[in-house]
């Protein structure tokens, strides 16, 4: 069985995004979708000594014109350059930092205004992925020929690269509930991701789960994607969702 994942290019991702790369035959990042204010496409969380702090991206987009993620840009980048400070203070003394501390802070502060949200994105899952070894294939969603309608680009994706079970994020099941028909027809079994947050060694205090990858890189270093693997369970498919709802 040849599997798919398909998701948004999020800001600086959790753990579990990496986990579901890693477990397909194939990854598309989604970035033909409308960008999403104040949502994972540009933001995330790390662990400060005061507890979990949100570093957010700026954005400028328009509303009237519904803004893709590959269109959107990065708006003015003033009080981004604080949270590059706290994410430097904050993992100082991390058990990786002289690994990966000063790359991190490095590729932050060369974003640039004006840059494409999805670009930047997708850069820093591309560098994590090298880092970790993970050599799933991946693709950018505009460059594969799709409908624009919810069900039909991923339907069109799927069917572009011959597979026959599609991976889904748990956020999804609503939609896709509506959607399932479309996917049974054209021969597409949907399960859902299904994952069991790891604990690690952290900084500061009481563990914190679902925090942006960075945490568990500059904690854990070379282990990081054994650890990443620990939590992974068996995808779960409709019947198995909608019994536990």
């Amino acid at each position: 069985m040849t599997t798919i994942a398909i998701m948004q290019p999020t800001f600086l991702p959790w753990i579990g995004y990496f986990d579901l790369i890693d477990q397909v035959d194939y990854f598309v990042y989604l970035d033909t979708v409308e960008f999403s204010k104040q949502s994972w496409q540009q933001r995330n969380r790390v662990k400060s000594s005061q507890g979990p702090v949100w570093i957010s991206l700026p954005v400028t987009y328009s509303k009237t014109l519904k803004t893709t993620i590959k269109d959107a840009e990065v708006g003015n980048l003033g009080v981004f350059h604080k949270s590059i400070n706290t994410i430097k203070h904050s993992y100082a003394k991390a058990r990786f930092a002289n690994e990966h501390l000063q790359w991190i802070i490095d590729w932050l502060a060369r974003i640039q205004q004006g840059e494409s949200l999805a670009d930047i994105n997708i850069d820093f899952i591309e560098k994590i992925c090298q880092k970790l070894l993970i050599d799933t294939p991946r693709v950018r969603g505009h460059d594969v020929p799709h409908n624009p309608t919810r069900h039909g680009r991923l339907i069109d994706i799927c069917k572009h690269f011959n597979v026959d079970r599609y991976i889904s994020p748990m956020g999804a099941y609503s939609y896709l509930t509506e959607d399932a028909s479309y996917f049974e027809e054209a021969g597409i079994e949907i399960v859902f991701h299904t994952y069991n947050h790891p604990v690690y060694r952290q900084l500061h205090g009481d563990f914190t789960s679902y925090l942006s990858m960075m945490d568990l890189l500059l904690n854990e270093g070379d282990d990081s994607l054994d650890i990443i693997r620990t939590g992974r369970l068996a995808p779960r498919k409709f019947s198995e969702m909608a019994a536990s709802i």
